[in-house]
C-alpha cells in the first residue's frame, strides 16, 4: 500500500522537474535574445554616434567655431574608425588645415610671450639702471634707492639694503614724509588706493625743520606686499597724515608710483622675496 502511494508522488516530482527545466531553458533563450537585441542596438547607436558622416559634420562645425582641438579630435576619430570611407579623404584634407591653424596660433602665442618677456627684461634693466647705490663702509650694507627719489615735499618712496649684490636678507623699506609750513605732529597714516582703505596705525614719526619749513617722516619695512602693490598700481591713491588735531591729504603722483615700482622690481631682481 505504501509503495502505491510513493509511486504517484515520485511521478509528480519527476514531471515537475521536467517542466521547471523547460521553463529555465525558455528563460535562458529569452535572455540570450534580449542580449542580442541590446548588442544590436548598441552597435546601431555607435554607428549613429560615430558614423563617418556625423563625425565629419561635427568636425566642420567645430572648425567653423574655431574649436580646433575639438575638430582635430573628431577628425582623428573618423580616420581611426572609418579609414576607407568616402569621408576620409575630406577629413584628411580638413585635418591638415586644422593642424596648420593650430601651429600658426601656437607660433603667434610664442611670439607674443617672447615679446612680453623681452618687454619685462627691458623694464627690469631700466629699473636697475635707475638705481643709486650708497655703501655704508662701517655696516657693510649698500643702500639702493631710486636716482630720482624725492627728498623734499610730501612723498611715499621705497628703498632697500643689499650685501655683495644680494638683497635676499633685506626687506623692502617704505618711507612716508609730510612736508609743510606748520607742524602737524603726525601720529598715523591712512591710505586709500582706489576703493581700498588701509589704516597703518600708530607710528613714531621723526621731525625736523629749516627756514620756516617742517617735515615729518617715518621709515619702516614693508610687511604687506599686496597692499604695496595696490599703492603702486591703483589709479588714484590718497595719503592722509593724521596729526594731533588736524590731518593733511595728498594724492600720490603717478611718477612716485612708477619710481616705487622700479625699486620693487630691482629689489626682486637682486634676490628680494615678498
Amino acid at each position: 500500500m505504501k509503495r502505491l502511494l510513493i509511486l504517484p508522488i515520485t511521478l509528480a516530482f519527476i514531471s515537475g522537474c521536467g517542466q521547471s527545466q523547460q521553463t529555465n531553458d525558455k528563460e535562458h533563450k529569452r535572455v540570450a535574445e534580449l542580449e542580442a537585441q541590446v548588442a544590436s542596438l548598441q552597435t546601431e547607436i555607435e554607428s549613429l554616434k560615430f558614423g563617418a558622416n556625423r563625425l565629419l559634420s561635427q568636425a566642420k562645425s567645430a572648425y567653423t567655431d574655431n574649436k580646433d582641438a575639438e575638430a582635430k579630435r573628431l577628425l582623428e576619430e573618423l580616420l581611426k574608425r572609418h579609414p576607407s570611407s568616402p569621408e576620409s579623404a575630406e577629413a584628411t584634407a580638413l585635418l591638415t588645415q586644422v593642424d596648420l591653424r593650430i601651429a600658426t596660433e601656437e607660433l603667434q602665442r610664442k611670439q607674443e610671450e617672447e615679446q612680453r618677456l623681452a618687454g619685462a627684461r627691458q623694464a627690469l634693466e631700466q629699473a636697475i639702471g635707475n638705481m643709486k647705490m650708497d655703501t655704508d663702509e662701517i655696516e657693510g650694507i649698500t643702500w639702493v634707492t631710486h636716482r630720482k627719489s624725492p627728498v623734499l615735499g610730501k612723498y611715499v618712496s621705497t628703498y632697500f639694503g643689499s650685501k655683495e649684490g644680494s638683497a635676499a636678507n633685506y626687506p623692502l623699506r617704505l618711507r612716508i614724509q609730510y612736508y609743510g609750513d606748520d607742524w602737524l605732529f603726525v601720529r598715523s597714516v591712512t591710505v586709500k588706493a582706489d576703493d581700498k582703505v588701509y589704516n597703518l596705525g600708530a607710528m613714531d614719526f621723526e621731525r625736523d625743520h629749516s627756514s620756516g619749513t617742517v617735515w615729518e617722516w617715518v621709515d619702516l619695512p614693508v610687511k604687506d606686499y599686496s597692499m604695496l602693490n595696490e599703492w603702486m598700481s591703483s589709479k588714484r591713491v590718497v595719503v592722509r597724515f593724521n596729526g594731533d588735531q588736524y590731518h593733511d591729504d595728498f594724492i600720490l603722483p603717478k611718477e612716485q608710483q612708477a619710481k616705487m615700482l622700479e625699486v620693487y622690481q630691482a629689489w626682486k631682481a637682486m634676490g628680494g622675496k615678498p
